[in-house]
C-alpha cells in the first residue's frame, strides 16, 4: 500500500499516521508522504510497529543521514554497542533521572543540532504513565505581540550542553549560537528556537535583562494552548522534527519500567534566521 492515512491529533502540533508497514521497506510515495506530514504538523505517530532496531534505523535512513549524540557520557540514554547512534531509553526503578524531563529541542548545544529524533517504545509502564509532551514553536511565536517578534528580530542566545547534561564527565558538551527567531528550511515559517533545557543567555544584553525575557520566553514555550500529550502504547513510534518542535517527558511511572530506542538523523545546516 502506497497510501497513509494522516490523523491530526491537535490544532496545532501533531498526527498519527496509517497504513504504513513499518517492519517492511517503504515506497517512494510513502517516504514523501510521511515527510509531507512531518512538515505539516511537526511531530507524527505510528501505532502498532514491532520494528527492531535494524528496521528503526532503515526508516530513519529514508529521511537522512544518522546522528550521533553529542552528550557522550553525560544523558540518561546510553548508546547501542553496535550503533553508536542509537541510544538505548531504559528507564526502571534503579534510574537516578530519565532523558528528558525539561522542555527542550534535542541537542540545540550543537553548531547542526539533529533534524528529527524517531523514538520507538518497546515496553511501557501500566496505568497509562510515561506520556511525552510535544509543543508546537511555530505556534509560540505566532502567538507573541507585534512588538515582542520585532524586538526578538535579529537576536541570537547561547545554548549550552553542560546546562542539561551531567556534570564530571569527560564529554566536552559544545556550546554555540543561534537565532532566537529561526525560519524552517522546509515549510518558510517563523518559530522560536530557544529551550529551558539547554539556552543560557541571550547575546549582546545584560545578564539581568537576558534572564527575565528568557523566562518569559520559556513560559510562553510551555503553555498548554500549543501543545499536545502522547499517550505511548507498547510498539508506537513517534518522529518529531527538532527544528519546529520541543518535547518533555514525563517520569511518572517509578519504579516501572519503560523501555526503547531512539535514533536521530542528522542536520543538514544551523538554524536559519529569519528575516526581520
Amino acid at each position: 500500500m502506497s497510501t497513509i492515512s494522516v490523523t491530526p491529533l491537535s490544532p496545532h502540533v501533531g498526527a498519527e499516521i496509517g497504513g504504513v508497514d513499518l517492519t517492511q521497506p517503504l515506497s517512494p510515495a510513502q517516504v514523501k508522504g510521511i515527510a509531507g506530514a512531518l512538515a505539516g504538523h511537526g511531530v507524527i505517530f505510528f501505532r502498532e510497529q514491532p520494528i527492531d532496531l535494524e528496521m528503526h534505523r532503515r526508516f530513519a535512513m529514508y529521511f537522512g543521514e544518522l546522528h550521533v549524540h553529542v552528550g557522550g557520557e553525560g544523558t540518561a540514554s546510553k548508546p547501542d554497542e553496535k550503533y553508536p547512534e542509537a541510544r538505548r531509553q531504559h528507564f526502571d526503578a534503579n534510574s537516578r533521572r530519565v532523558s528528558g524531563e525539561v522542555w527542550h529541542t534535542d541537542q540545540s548545544c550543537a553548531a547542526i543540532p539533529p533534524m528529527a529524533s524517531i523514538l520507538h517504545q518497546r515496553i511501557i509502564p501500566p496505568d497509562g504513565g510515561g506520556d511525552t509532551l510535544f509543543a508546537s514553536m511555530y505556534a509560540a511565536y505566532d502567538a507573541l505581540s507585534p512588538r515582542m517578534k520585532a524586538f526578538l528580530a535579529g537576536l541570537t542566545a547561547t545554548h549550552d550542553g553542560a546546562k542539561l547534561f551531567d556534570k564530571g564527565t569527560k564529554t566536552v558538551y559544545p556550546v554555540s549560537s543561534h537565532p532566537i527567531v529561526a525560519v524552517h528550511p522546509w515549510t518558510g515559517k517563523k518559530l522560536l528556537y530557544v529551550n529551558r533545557g539547554q539556552t543560557t543567555h541571550i547575546d549582546g544584553l545584560p545578564r539581568e535583562e537576558s534572564d527575565a525575557i528568557l523566562e518569559f520566553l520559556f513560559e510562553h514555550i510551555e503553555c498548554p494552548e500549543w501543545q499536545m500529550r502522547f499517550h505511548w502504547r507498547e510498539h508506537s513510534i513517534a518522529f518529531w522534527d527538532n527544528r519546529c518542535t520541543q518535547h518533555r517527558a514525563i517520569w511518572d511511572y517509578w519504579p516501572n519500567v519503560r523501555s526503547g530506542y531512539r535514533v536521530q538523523i542528522k542536520g543538514t545546516q544551523p538554524p536559519i534566521p529569519a528575516a526581520a
